[in-house]
């Protein structure tokens, strides 16, 4: 029984909950535990960093959330077990929390590039699954461009991080299914959230390296980077990179605030308050109205940056 990212192998441990909760806690792993309850339903339980996260029961195309209690009582006869990126963690996380939309069967590459295509169009966002024996994930689209820090398959190589190829000879077929997100769930929250810091830094830093040049703007990232080391979160050059499994808003908001509180201390050193304040805000402007409503619901806002 494999319900999500097939291709993974089973780790074997002793089937006993401490067990498993030991091993996971040791290796600080994002993973997944699997059981088939019977012929129609299974269930499954995420873990975050190494612990217990949520649990849900699985029956046809339908989840539904169950406490961890309820998910241990389950027999162990038939389990599976597997350890994930965190980008894996939190794209089946918004997965298990979303509703199924439209389901697209017998794809090929030039049925999946038409869909792609109209979700551009229509500047969709949303969470797209792929799935078929050779491979299964999931991809993030943001305003419909597929997110690349978004998106993650299991292949029978392991995990990638890039869109595999999506057929072959012996794979003729594979099955796209979209999902729809309430504004109120926590792991859809978080991916707002990210595309607006990602935005409004990638503003702060543009308009910082055009200020202070290159140079300036590589001291800047290499600062950073040592002060937001708790997190998996770096900056190279423009951009931020966040590859963390924050399994509720508040961390995330936690992470984001020290990341911005620093590089407003750094520009405060470099090119005064008064040009700092001014450019954190004009580029908070910048960022689109919904990304900005999220990062205001968590005080991520230039007055707080900037002394």
């Amino acid at each position: 029984m494999s319900y999500f990212f097939r291709q993974i192998e089973n780790i074997s441990l002793e089937n006993s909950p401490v067990s498993v909760e030991i091993y996971f806690r040791g290796e600080n792993a994002t993973g997944l535990f699997e059981k088939q309850i019977d012929a129609k339903r299974g269930a499954v339980m995420l873990l975050v960093g190494g612990k217990p996260g949520v649990a849900y029961l699985l029956e046809n195309d339908h989840r539904k959330p169950i406490s961890l209690a309820e998910f241990t009582s389950f027999s162990d006869a038939h389990v599976r077990r597997i350890i994930m990126p965190d980008v894996a963690g939190r794209l089946l996380l918004l997965a298990l929390e979303s509703q199924m939309g439209g389901k697209f069967s017998n794809m090929d590459t030039k049925a999946w590039n038409r869909q792609v295509a109209q979700w551009k169009q229509d500047e969709w966002s949303g969470l797209a699954e792929v799935r078929s024996p050779k491979l299964h994930g999931f991809v993030f689209f943001w305003r419909g461009e597929p997110q690349k820090s978004e998106l993650v398959f299991s292949t029978q190589q392991g995990f990638v991080g890039d869109f595999p190829k999506l057929e072959d000879e012996d794979d003729a077929g594979f099955e796209v299914v979209s999902y729809s997100h309430a504004a109120s769930v926590q792991s859809y929250q978080c991916a707002v959230l990210r595309q607006g810091a990602r935005h409004w830094s990638r503003g702060i830093l543009g308009r910082y390296q055009e200020m202070v040049g290159q140079k300036l703007l590589q001291m800047l990232d290499r600062e950073l980077n040592r002060q937001i080391q708790p997190w998996n979160i770096t900056l190279v050059e423009k951009d931020v990179l966040d590859s963390h499994f924050f399994h509720y808003l508040m961390d995330a908001a936690h992470a984001y605030r020290s990341l911005f509180m620093a590089m407003g201390a750094q520009m405060d050193f470099v090119i005064g308050n008064n040009l700092t304040q001014k450019l954190l805000s004009e580029t908070f402007e910048q960022v689109y109205p919904d990304e900005r409503a999220v990062l205001q619901s968590q005080r991520l806002i230039p007055a707080a940056f900037s002394e």
